[in-house]
């Protein structure tokens, strides 16, 4: 991320997911609710009009279609995919009986935005970098309800469960859904595994973990292309933490969560999208979904 921007990941995948929801063929895949919350956001600053403006022109829209394909084909389907299937878990943890769902750098992800409406006696907490948490919360204006807290802070800096238990909002007794959606990808091991283990001691009441985790680029299970890891480095946003679906389990074990699911390109691809979709679809990231170990 570059200073005092928000960052450069966020309004790509709220591009992709604008541009899948006005193509034809699979408009169906964003809700109303969600395509209004996104055009919102992008409408509300300078960098974001510019990514409309891009989907309007034909040319730039050829040009963005063409940049997918040489570094991750079929990412802008995939971006909407792996929100539904998070979307699908946490509703499952709602049900449930989760009475409060934490956000952990939420970018411009609209769900706890759309939940919030839907659940108004649920807690619904966003945590992201200032820059991007305070354009997303003057992009929402006077639309967000009262149940949702959007905290803005650096998370380089401060630890996510620091912040939660400084907030009044958060229960530390209730049970609680974490989601961290394409963000453990761009932390150090060490990082990825202290926040496994502060999560899991954040509250004590049932805890749910529902993040997103990618192989190497180099990996036989991702169709990533090498100019993929070049543009990363020039956005300053390079893969730091890879895992293959393999190693998740174990992975897990060690940290004192127990695996719930895992959900790969091709089962993402099956689920929310029809087969009359054609052309490529990211192979590579893949959505987990676990829960901490019981405690004695």
């Amino acid at each position: 991320m570059h200073e005092g921007k928000a960052s450069h990941t966020a309004y790509t995948v709220l591009q992709g997911v604008v541009h899948t929801g006005q193509n034809a063929r699979t408009k169906g895949l964003v809700s109303a609710e969600k395509m209004a919350a996104c055009l919102s956001i992008l409408n509300s600053t300078d960098e974001g009009r510019k990514r409309l403006r891009q989907l309007r022109n034909p040319l730039m829209s050829r040009a963005l279609l063409l940049m997918q394909r040489l570094l991750l084909p079929g990412i802008a389907m995939h971006y909407v995919a792996r929100k539904k299937a998070i979307e699908d878990i946490v509703r499952s943890c709602i049900e449930n009986d989760v009475r409060q769902v934490v956000n952990i750098g939420a970018g411009f992800d609209t769900l706890m935005f759309e939940l919030s409406h839907e659940y108004p006696a649920l807690t619904f907490i966003e945590l992201d970098h200032p820059q991007t948490a305070v354009q997303k919360q003057q992009a929402l204006g006077t639309g967000a309800p009262e149940n949702l807290h959007l905290h803005p802070v650096d998370l380089s800096q401060t630890s996510p469960c620091d912040v939660l238990q400084t907030m009044p909002a958060f229960d530390a007794t209730a049970d609680t859904c974490f989601v961290c959606e394409g963000v453990l990808m761009y932390l150090g091991r060490k990082d990825v595994e202290r926040m496994f283990v502060a999560l899991s001691q954040v509250t004590s009441g049932r805890m749910q973990f529902v993040f997103t985790a990618t192989p190497s680029a180099e990996s036989p299970n991702t169709n990533a292309t090498w100019l993929l890891r070049r543009y990363l480095r020039h956005v300053g946003e390079p893969l730091q933490w890879t895992i293959e679906t393999s190693q998740i389990k174990p992975f897990l074990e060690i940290q004192g969560y127990e695996l719930t699911q895992v959900v790969e390109g091709h089962d993402l691809q099956r689920r929310y999208l029809s087969p009359t979709v054609k052309g490529p679809f990211h192979r590579g990231e893949f959505v987990v979904a676990c829960a901490a170990s019981r405690r004695a």
